[in-house]
């Protein structure tokens, strides 16, 4: 059964009396003139809680990315220390007895060789203090193939941290070598994610022990009996989350922490909450001083706003009872145009005719009625939602499909005018519907595809359909059946260019212009 419009006059006279339907507006503009002195400071208490919940939230961001940026470094600095370290172990040739240090370059820190015993390579060969003992030493004897030490030397001299290499000759331990960097490794990463002050940048291995910190702290620190590895590692591998004190400085911060599995480490990049906190209020008081006098003008003007709003509350309503009219007719004519072309097509099959000839017209038809259907169901009158009129008119030609042919789509969002939409339908459904025809005899199986998409570049969208079929004697761009002067005209249009070439089927291509 063929559903109807409800009358017009129905429509206008429910819109009209939903608008109509409204507080006065003189009496809430003389109710607000008068709770201004109590609403306005309510108000502004609000935007300043609001404001530090948002600059809280903003700060947890902040955090987030330079935790991801030191990630990205500390990787980069353990991954190209050990191919340096490769290099090394490449140069110092096949005997360990013959082991004997290069110079260092510069920026590559101090390299150290030591050889199966533990003791320390010297430039001459002879060997200088051990490190049998060393537990980095003891982890890279026993197998693993390299290390990271933590934090090593004392306040006030040399601080550094060691990654080592294992050395191997025969299949044997041959002893290891080392490149020592300094602890403010990390200065320029610091610098580069600009946290503040009091913010701090750290390396810590996934046994506690810090690598390296900037700033620099006293001593080394062993972190797994803090928060961050009892609460927050074991929940999730990286995170943001507020520490009341930290564990060098006892400074409140905001931490945020990146597990670098693969690495056996985790690398952390806090903010002080001194520093954000300062921040905010500097900003609020600046913001206080331009808004009193603001406040001030705000409830002189009042008054006068109020005289306005009597001299245009009467016009107001009138454009928005016609605003409102205008728009439940664009949405009746676009529904009777829609139910006027379901006529025409019942009517096209009570005719005396070839039924392919039937069957192409109610199927045009179809189309064209789509697009006014979906204009009024989604009450948009200047664009529509191509993603959705396609899909939909796609789901319709689905059913028509050939046996064990597939009809599959990938439509990107995309803004069009009703006067792009149309054309854009008829073009999809034509040449879809070519496919089944042509592309597919006697039950060959296959598949139809068809892509919408926008390139980056330039202002316009691609039309894509592919179909897996036989090809085509007469493609869309270069026959002279209906169709295909259909497709031609329908392209000038769009102001696009189509073009079809054979592909292990038929690949039809549409460029068309569209908004920026």
């Amino acid at each position: 059964m063929r559903r109807h419009a409800p009358p017009r006059g129905v429509l206008v006279t429910t819109a009209l009396q939903l608008h109509k339907t409204r507080p006065g507006g003189i009496r809430a503009a003389v109710s607000l003139l008068l709770l201004i002195p109590i609403l306005v400071p309510l108000f502004a208490a609000a935007l300043i809680w609001l404001s530090e919940r948002d600059e809280a939230r903003a700060s947890e961001d902040r955090v987030a990315a330079a935790t991801r940026i030191v990630g990205a470094n500390v990787r980069n600095l353990v991954e190209s220390t050990l191919d340096r370290l490769r290099r090394v172990d490449e140069a110092l040739g096949p005997d360990p007895l013959a082991f004997e240090p290069k110079p260092s370059g510069p920026g590559e820190g101090i390299t150290l060789i030591y050889d199966a015993a533990g003791a320390t390579i010297m430039r001459n060969g002879q060997r200088g203090a051990n490190v049998a003992t060393n537990a980095a030493f003891i982890a890279l004897r026993d197998g693993d193939p390299w290390t990271i030490t933590p934090l090593l030397g004392e306040a006030g001299a040399l601080r550094f941290f060691g990654i080592a290499r294992r050395l191997e000759r025969d299949g044997q331990f041959a002893g290891l070598v080392s490149a020592l960097l300094p602890a403010d490794t990390l200065s320029e990463v610091w610098a580069e994610v600009a946290l503040g002050v009091e913010s701090t940048v750290s390396v810590v291995r996934d046994d506690g022990w810090v690598v390296t910190r900037y700033p620099v702290p006293a001593e080394g620190i062993n972190l797994s009996s803090h928060d961050l590895f009892t609460v927050h590692l074991p929940n999730a591998p990286d995170g943001v989350y507020i520490s009341p004190a930290s564990p060098v400085d006892s400074i409140p911060r905001t931490v945020g922490y990146q597990s670098l599995k693969d690495l056996g480490l985790i690398v952390i990049a806090s903010r002080s909450h001194a520093d954000a906190t300062e921040r905010f209020w500097t900003r609020t008081a600046s913001t206080a001083l331009v808004a009193a006098p603001v406040f001030i003008v705000m409830v002189a003007l009042c008054g006068w706003a109020i005289m306005l709003l009597m001299r245009h509350e009467r016009s107001r309503a009138e454009l928005q009872e016609a605003l409102a009219q205008n728009r439940v007719l664009f949405q009746e004519i676009h529904h009777r145009v829609k139910n006027n072309l379901q006529q025409v097509a019942a009517l096209v099959k009570l005719q005396q005719a070839p039924a392919q000839m039937k069957e192409d017209l109610i199927r045009r038809i179809a189309a064209m009625s789509a697009v006014h259907q979906h204009i009024y169901e989604s009450d948009q009158f200047g664009a529509l939602d191509a993603e959705a009129y396609l899909a939909k008119l796609l789901a319709g030609l689905r059913d028509s499909a050939p046996p064990g042919v597939d009809l599959e789509w990938r439509l990107v969002p995309l803004r069009l005018s009703p006067d792009q939409a149309l054309p854009l339908g008829l073009i999809v459904n034509e040449v879809v519907a070519n496919a089944f025809k042509h592309g597919f005899p006697n039950g060959r199986a296959g598949r139809v595809s068809v892509t919408l998409e926008r390139p980056l570049e330039g202002n316009e969208a691609v039309l894509t359909i592919i179909d897996t079929g036989v090809g085509m004697s007469e493609t869309p761009s270069g026959g002279m059946g209906l169709g295909t002067r259909l497709i031609g005209g329908l392209s000038q249009q769009l102001e696009g260019k189509s073009t079809a070439t054979r592909e292990n089927g038929v690949k039809f291509e549409l460029r068309f212009p569209v908004g920026a």
